[in-house]
């Protein structure tokens, strides 16, 4: 019985692996081997020879076998390896071809992997927690009053912790309502202090996303009890093996924090990063600890007019954010009736207040306040660097056709031979998955090194954090894809192609018909004016983006950024009073002056080109509102000598003086744009204005000329300045000092002097102000410099695919050149004729890529400065830099056509 199930088990293997098929063929072959004899000794022969001479047919009796087996879909694994040997030699054979085809194929898809991975980390990743799906952010458009903090949306993902606390109580369609602001720390830890990143978190924040700790435990809704009582801090995983070395006897340990105690009770789960892509928190500190956490803020945690809090979400399972926003909105308008009372609004005002609705966005990829700013450049490089692969591709499609051409007598051969043509394609398709697999395997290294060159360049100041430099499975996953995407396109046309000879024709030794050979000319022909095309579209964006960043470098300021070194301390966050702060400040001021080399110094309370920026709305003496009139203003609070160490011009009256102190009456100076606004032709000086609707009691000292404050793309808008001596609320301090040496050179000097002063206060930004503005330019600079890389990488393609054709073409019309020449054509006249046929092809080309281009532009608007999307000038320069490209492609060929020796060329072929 085992002898018989073992017979059978044979008997089944040799069937499922096709070795039944292949007794059944060798048997054919013998029988044909033995058929083939006898027709020879018929002939003639002797047996041995006739023996002879059918072996030498057997090699075809096998490939007919092997077509067989194909048909009968079984093509066996030896017959795959065959297909990899055989291209591996054959691409082998041809190095220089290999060599371009692979290293065209790795800048194509090297440029997608790696702005890929950018896209992905920051467009399409999910937050690293559970059923990330059902979290939503909560957010609530139209009129606001009191005070409201943003980042995003204009204020409208801002609540007041008593509104958050009242809508966990009473929306029943989220299983967690969480909230979280992200603060700046001072973090003191075995004698040395240094700046973190952190978060103000509620009790239930990792609880409602779900988020375990890696150590010790995360807070629970015992720690979110009363202002001030709750302190505990949670540490993020690499913070906790950044700074403290993984020790676990951190636990239970106290960390001061900002100048308070607390008590290190956990390290969250590793890979948590928050809530906010770009926005890494260190620690995160219970919400109660509000007041702590922001020394000097006169804003209490129980203020129903401080919206300050951003409130995400996690739907209860099966309720869709449909659902649950059309059931918050009966929940909503009581808490709206209530807040209105409070601020004792009326007619229009309270009338849009209480139809302000609760809405819901999607909160799969946390709070997009770095998306919003980054989206629109990185879909418009994703879509270049597609381009750039489109252009690889129609580059390798026609080197393919060109080598198929060039191997039509081996290709006419084996099917002579007995080869299918569906096996033939089958092979050469198996050459362009090698090249496509090598090309791949290169781009991922050049991926690799791009993204540590791009992510190296991004500066802490910045607001990018934890982006990643590596590449994860996702983005090696996406290569795969592209890899396999780009060998089917380039390598199925040439195949299909290639594999379409006559017979006859090629196996005597003669050209391929005419008809085949316009054909396949067209094609490349084809191809190559698409590259043109693509080219052109590209070339124009990058000139448009060029012309941004230079717009940008070029822009009028207002300021004098030459020879101004800054830095920022915050000595409200070692738990400094308001008047501490001023003192420092003070003391400060007066050790810059005594640095050889500083011609003047100042201060303001917030950075100049760092994106941040606070406002409000005020009354002007004289001045009637409308109905509708925008009265809101930006400000700032700074120090003596803040215009003449800024460059900023006085237009009348006088800078803030050391007599501008926190008991001397409240002094301000506005700048022309505000002066325009609310004191048209009257002289400003000895005027007033207010904060809000009070009596104007601000009296206004000095007019200066206006400048742009949160980056050189800002407009220029009505702006305060106040003395830094007269806000209850100083905290953090911006020192700027203008030099006579080089800046650079000082950098370590003022250092000094604050450490001197406080050696427990970090100082942060110490840079030249040269340097915070172009940092503050740096989406424009990157988009600028990836797009012109990749139109030249598109040039360069397009002119190599353009050389390649007219090369062909040359050597096609030998024959027919020689001739020419033979008969009496001078040199000049084939250079023209060869020029001529390129000229054109990149003419058709370039003609309708900048159709293209026109259309594709405008949707580039939104990320341009100083030019337009149609701009003459930048449509002139691709022209000529196109044409330029086509000439470089086509001087060689055509100089090549005009060496053509006529006696050779009439023995060609």
């Amino acid at each position: 019985m085992l002898e018989i199930l073992r017979t059978a088990a044979e008997k089944a293997r040799a069937l499922f692996s096709g070795r039944k098929l292949d007794e059944e063929f060798a048997e054919e072959l013998r029988a044909h081997l033995a058929n083939l004899t006898e027709e020879n000794i018929g002939k003639g022969m002797t047996r041995g020879e006739a023996e002879r001479a059918a072996r030498m047919r057997l090699g075809g009796f096998k490939q007919l076998a092997e077509n067989h087996r194909e048909a009968r879909g079984l093509p066996s694994i030896e017959t795959v390896l065959q297909d990899v040997r055989y291209g591996l030699r054959m691409l082998r054979k041809t190095p220089g071809f290999t060599a371009v085809a692979v290293l065209t194929l790795a800048l194509g898809i090297g440029a997608n992997t790696a702005i890929f991975s950018l896209t992905d980390q920051i467009l399409l990743r999910s937050l690293p927690v559970p059923h990330p799906e059902q979290l939503v952010v909560l957010r609530s458009p139209g009129e606001h009053h009191g005070h409201t903090w943003s980042d995003i949306d204009d204020g409208a993902q801002s609540f007041s912790y008593p509104m958050y606390q009242d809508l966990r109580e009473r929306a029943k369609v989220f299983s967690g309502l969480l909230a979280c602001r992200g603060i700046e720390l001072n973090v003191s830890w075995q004698g040395t202090t240094q700046t973190a990143r952190g978060a103000l978190v509620s009790g239930n924040f990792f609880t409602a996303l779900e988020v375990p700790p890696a150590l010790g435990r995360v807070f629970t809704a015992d720690d979110e009890t009363a202002a001030g009582a709750n302190t505990v801090a949670v540490l993020s995983y690499s913070y906790w093996a950044r700074q403290f070395g993984g020790d676990a006897s951190v636990l239970n340990k106290p960390l001061m924090v900002n100048g308070v105690a607390l008590t290190i009770v956990g390290v969250a789960r590793k890979g948590f990063q928050g809530v906010q892509i770009g926005d890494l928190p260190d620690v995160f500190v219970p919400v109660t600890m509000r007041a702590q956490m922001a020394p000097n803020s006169h804003q209490t945690l129980e203020d129903r007019n401080d919206h300050w809090l951003p409130i995400l979400g996690r739907l209860k399972p099966g309720i869709t954010p449909e659902k649950a926003q059309a059931s918050l909105q009966p929940v909503y308008a009581p808490i709206l009736e209530s807040d209105a009372k409070l601020l004792k609004l009326s007619g229009d005002k309270l009338q849009r207040f209480r139809e302000k609705r609760l809405l819901l966005a999607g909160g799969s990829h946390g709070r997009a306040v770095l998306q919003t700013d980054a989206e629109a450049p990185l879909l418009v490089l994703m879509g270049m660097v597609g381009l750039v692969l489109v252009i690889t591709c129609a580059n390798l499609a026609g080197l393919l056709l060109a080598r198929g051409e060039a191997r039509q007598r081996e290709i006419a051969l084996r099917l002579a031979m007995g080869s299918s043509r569906r096996r033939l394609v089958r092979q050469l398709l198996t050459e362009t998955l090698l090249i496509g697999t090598a090309g791949g395997a290169a781009g991922v290294l050049l991926a690799s090194w791009c993204l540590h060159a791009m992510v190296a360049s991004i500066h802490d100041g910045i607001g990018v954090l934890g982006i990643d430099s590596g590449i994860d499975l996702r983005v090696l996953g996406f290569a795969l894809g592209v890899t396999l995407l780009t060998s089917v396109l380039f390598g199925v046309a040439p195949a299909m192609r290639g594999t379409r000879v006559d017979l006859q024709s090629t196996l005597k030794g003669q050209s391929i018909g005419a008809s085949e050979g316009r054909s396949s000319a067209g094609l490349r022909q084809a191809l190559i004016a698409a590259q043109v095309a693509l080219t052109a579209v590209l070339l124009a964006s990058a000139g448009l983006f060029a012309r941004t960043l230079v717009n940008l470098e070029h822009a009028t300021l207002g300021v004098n950024t030459g020879g101004v070194l800054q830095l920022a301390v915050a000595p409200g966050l070692n738990g400094a009073s308001a008047a501490q702060t001023r003192d420092f400040a003070d003391r400060a001021l007066k050790e810059f002056a005594r640095v050889p080399g500083v011609a003047s110094a100042t201060v303001s309370t917030m950075p100049i080109f760092a994106g941040d920026d606070t406002g409000f709305n005020i009354s002007a003496e004289g001045y009637a509102p409308h109905a509708g009139d925008d009265m809101d203003v930006l400000a700032d609070w700074i120090g003596p000598n803040f215009f003449s160490t800024l460059g900023i011009p006085l237009i009348a009256g006088r800078e803030f003086t050391e007599a501008d102190t926190a008991s001397s009456p409240k002094t301000v100076i506005i700048n022309q744009k505000l002066a325009q606004r609310f004191f048209a032709k009257r002289n400003p000086i000895g005027m007033h204005i207010v904060r809000g609707n009070g009596v104007p009691d601000w009296e206004i000292v000095g007019v200066v000329a206006d400048s742009k404050w949160d980056s050189p793309r800002s407009n220029t808008v009505p702006f305060v300045y106040m003395p830094y001596s007269q806000t209850p609320d100083l905290s953090t301090l911006a020192f700027y000092a203008r030099t006579t040496r080089e800046p650079a050179a000082l950098a370590a000097t003022l250092r000094s002097v604050v450490q001197g002063l406080d050696p427990n206060l970090p100082v942060n930004d110490l840079r030249t102000l040269g340097e915070q503005v172009n940092n503050s330019m740096f989406t424009e600079r990157l988009v600028a410099m990836l797009s012109a890389v990749m139109a030249l990488l598109a040039a360069l393609l397009a002119a190599l695919g353009l050389y390649g054709v007219l090369a062909y073409v040359v050597a096609r019309r030998t024959r027919e050149i020689g001739t020419r020449m033979a008969l009496g054509a001078q040199a000049g006249h084939v250079l023209r004729m060869v020029m001529k046929q390129g000229l054109l092809l990149a003419l058709a080309g370039g003609v309708a890529g900048i159709g293209v281009a026109f259309g594709v532009t405008r949707y580039l608007k939104s990320l341009l400065y100083g030019v337009e999307a149609n701009d003459p000038l930048t449509i002139a320069a691709v022209v000529g830099f196109l044409l330029l490209v086509a000439l470089a492609a086509c001087w060689i060929p055509a100089r090549r056509a005009t060496r053509v020796d006529p006696m050779v060329a009439l023995r060609y072929e």
